[in-house]
């Protein structure tokens, strides 16, 4: 680690670098100057223990243990008082060493080689301050760096947090499913056996259950866990309807024109069961010669969905059965209708026919109260 630091920083300094790290403080790096002022080659020097070359061996190791113990700058300077003072090696008698940082503690020791002749002041000044910003510069490198790791695994984590809770939804909505069309099956055994006044009601609540377990079908086979297609919903329903309510001989045909929208798992199960609910009333009094035509759509307008459940049957004798729904509150499409937040208007479709349509918002602007 100090290698690779001090081999970017300390090549092209003037005064003579080493970094030193471990136990018996060996030199794990040198630079140009600092080989020239040894006569030594990098080969040569690094791997060896530092102190080792100064004159005082022991003032070094204290020197540095006080470092690796306060991680505060020290220096070292031995002046002679005569020439039969002198150190046999006096380059190495004036030097100054600093902590490289890692996780607010030293984990190894830079250490400049001052001349003992005194240099320029400006020269001092600059090379303190390079050496002082590289190991500022390592310091911060190493912190962005556990930094960035960290932000990498707690997104990683949060990532697959997710997939989990996709995959547990989609589990949820498939086991939902399965529960649901195993009622949907007892109910249609049920209306099998039951008298004929109540098939009718049994056919209608098989109908309804099945358009809630075509809901969570799509919801388990959705890849974003959200949205739902409301194309394919409708499909769905209509199908539903089909094999519940009609016999395979039956002259009554549902279709289905809807864009590429979507809508809300909230407000899909009332939806479902409002269309439900039309179209089950269709067919049960807008055809009583057996034959017509049911059509289920849905389309944007601005900021809307238009959804519309028209028949080609005979028509509504009582012209004022749209008010009649807003009356009753505890009329089926009335509550679905104000479950989805939306408007229900209803219309003939000329002499014969009627056409009941449904605006509700495109998207939810706040949470919706039954």
């Amino acid at each position: 680690m100090l290698s690779d630091l001090s081999s970017h920083c300390f090549d092209h300094s003037p005064l003579p670098i080493v970094t030193v790290e471990g136990a018996t403080d060996i030199m794990r790096y040198v630079n140009p100057a600092f080989c020239r002022l040894a006569d030594q080659t990098s080969d040569q020097l690094v791997g060896t223990p530092f102190c080792a070359m100064v004159p005082d061996t022991e003032e070094c190791k204290a020197l540095l243990d006080r470092i690796y113990r306060t991680g505060k700058p020290e220096t070292y300077t031995k002046l002679a008082s005569s020439d039969s003072d002198l150190d046999p090696d006096p380059q190495l008698s004036c030097y100054a060493m600093w902590p490289v940082m890692a996780n607010e503690h030293a984990v190894g020791v830079a250490i400049q080689v001052i001349e003992t002749a005194p240099p320029h002041e400006r020269t001092l000044a600059m090379n303190e301050a390079l050496m002082l910003g590289s190991l500022r510069l390592h310091e911060v490198t190493a912190d962005v760096a556990s930094l960035n790791a960290q932000l990498h695994a707690e997104i990683a984590e949060r990532e697959q947090r997710e997939r989990d809770a996709l995959l547990l939804t989609n589990e949820i909505a498939h086991r939902v499913k399965n529960n649901l069309q195993i009622t949907v099956a007892l109910i249609a055994l049920e209306a099998k056996s039951a008298a004929p006044p109540c098939v009718g009601g049994y056919r209608a609540m098989q109908a309804r259950i099945g358009a809630i377990a075509e809901l969570y079908d799509l919801i388990s086979q959705t890849g974003e866990g959200q949205a739902i297609a409301l194309d394919a919903y409708l499909r769905e329903i209509a199908r539903t309807m089909s094999e519940s309510l009609l016999e395979s001989t039956s002259g009554i045909k549902i279709e289905v024109q809807a864009e590429a929208l979507e809508i809300d798992p909230v407000r899909a199960v009332p939806l479902g069961l409002l269309v439900n609910e039309l179209g089950t009333n269709a067919i049960k009094h807008a055809f009583p010669h057996g034959t017509g035509h049911i059509l289920l759509s849905a389309m944007r307008l601005g900021n809307e969905i238009e959804l519309t459940v028209a028949d080609d049957g005979v028509g509504m004798k009582d012209k004022r059965s749209g008010l009649i729904l807003e009356k009753h509150g505890s009329d089926y499409v009335a509550i679905f209708v104000r479950q989805i937040g939306g408007t229900i208007a209803i219309s003939t479709a000329g002499p014969t026919g009627t056409i009941v349509r449904i605006r509700l918002p495109l998207h939810v602007a706040a949470r919706l109260k039954s």
